[in-house]
């Protein structure tokens, strides 16, 4: 238990940094994260921050849906196995998708 709120502590903080002026590095290439998809409330309204940990190449992706009208990433739902490709903005090993590419269930 106190595994998972370390993880959703330091996800927290990666993404209020990535939020800081100029934290961004923004990219016109694409990447692909495979993994499970959870839910993570970082705001008092609208949607929950999408987050997906691909293990396999050690990285994190996070999709924003505060904005959306429809869910971007509706074909997965969370606690299950998703793969997400798209444009974003990089913090570390952190992707920010800001343009979606595609979105499947990775069964």
């Amino acid at each position: 238990m106190r595994s998972s709120v370390s993880i959703v502590t330091s996800l927290v903080l990666i993404m209020l940094l990535a939020l800081s002026h100029g934290a961004f590095a923004q990219s016109d290439e694409s990447v692909t994260c495979t993994g499970k998809l959870i839910d993570i409330q970082a705001r008092t309204i609208g949607r929950p921050l999408a987050v997906i940990y691909d293990a396999d190449a050690r990285r994190t992706c996070t999709i924003d849906r505060a904005e959306a009208e429809q869910d971007p990433i509706k074909p997965c739902s969370a606690g299950e196995r998703c793969r997400v490709s798209g444009t974003y903005r990089r913090v570390g090993n952190t992707y920010s998708i800001h343009t979606i590419i595609s979105v499947d269930r990775a069964d």
